[in-house]
């Protein structure tokens, strides 16, 4: 059979043209699994030879996907961009659905102005979306599951059914930090924490104090402060300028830290001979402050590339395993904590 480049070809032609089926022509297209190496091959020699266009809206039409997916953040588009972690997770989601024929639409929102967001899952026909920054209770979460668009959280622990989540062992790591302090003999420690409702933070929290319970009879409290240096550096101030000052601060962020380390220098302390501090996401900035701070490093790419698989699954793309995933973090031990 011989077809003419023009437009109105169609994927069964396609199929003609390899002498396959037009669903195995699909799944080529689509990067899914089931095809051969050779016959994916010639399929692509067929479609560049022809010059052959999916029209989108008959490809919705006749499967009711659109091959989109949403990645939704409660926030401007601005603090997306600048933020030190969600970069990361965006170019993970990204290259994870590229791979495996999807777009990739961010949905940016600020305050509670769901209705443009549901609006536009509607509108575009999105087949899934993930939420990298929605809190565990966020009423979007609820929306989007009555929509029925499959869902999936990366931060939050969430137990609404049929909403699947992927986050790391915050707790795990607060607690490893917690004890290399107290191994180091501090006796009088303090959790510089970020925002309460932050999940993270909650984890964090729980991590630490198991340790500090355990432990036994140590002086330990907890102050919680925005993601901020110059806050920060004000909270470490008044710690460490009180009547029981803290010889060793774990902070929930290397923002945090690097207020607490500000701080240090205003009152001429040494780190770590007079304050240890640690703190956590190892950014890049880490390695380079003065001293280098230890800090915790979390799995950014296998946490969007499993939050994408786990989408792909709950879409039928393929087996679906677990809604709930939990990711190891590592302990990076720097200068600014006694070594082991």
């Amino acid at each position: 059979m011989t077809a003419a480049k023009n437009d109105k070809l169609t994927i069964r032609d396609i199929a003609a043209l390899a002498g396959v089926s037009a669903g195995t022509v699909s799944r080529a297209m689509n990067g899914q699994p089931g095809v051969g190496a050779s016959t994916r091959a010639r399929i692509a020699e067929i479609i560049a030879e022809h010059g052959f266009r999916v029209d989108p809206t008959a490809r919705q039409l006749s499967t009711g996907r659109s091959r989109t997916l949403g990645v939704l953040f409660p926030l401007h588009a601005s603090e997306v961009v600048l933020h030190p972690v969600y970069p990361a997770l965006l170019g993970a989601l990204g290259d994870a659905a590229e791979r495996a024929g999807y777009d990739l639409l961010l949905l940016t929102m600020s305050g509670q102005k769901s209705a443009h967001v549901l609006d536009t899952v509607t509108r575009r026909r999105v087949d899934g979306v993930v939420l990298p920054a929605a809190g565990a209770r966020d009423p979007i979460i609820k929306q989007l599951v009555a929509l029925g668009a499959p869902t999936v959280l990366i931060g939050h622990r969430s137990t609404l059914p049929g909403v699947g989540w992927v986050d790391c062992t915050h707790d795990v790591a607060a607690a490893e930090l917690t004890q290399l302090m107290l191994d180091a003999g501090r006796r009088s420690l303090v959790l510089l924490n970020g925002p309460t409702h932050v999940s993270a933070c909650k984890l964090r929290s729980a991590g630490f104090w198991s340790a500090i319970k355990a432990a036994g009879d140590i002086s330990a409290r907890e102050t919680s402060v925005p993601f901020d240096t110059a806050a920060a550096a004000a909270a470490a101030l008044d710690l460490l300028r009180g009547d029981n000052p803290p010889d060793a601060i774990v902070c929930a962020s290397d923002t945090i830290a690097a207020g607490v380390l500000d701080a240090a220098r205003t009152l001429g302390l040494s780190v770590p001979d007079d304050l240890a501090v640690s703190g956590f996401d190892d950014r890049s900035f880490a390695v380079h402050t003065h001293p280098a701070l230890t800090t915790v490093r979390m799995p950014l790419h296998d946490t969007g590339h499993a939050a994408a698989h786990m989408l792909f699954a709950m879409l039928g793309d393929e087996p679906l395993t677990s809604r709930r995933i939990i990711l190891p973090t590592e302990v990076v031990i720097r200068d600014s904590t006694p070594q082991p």
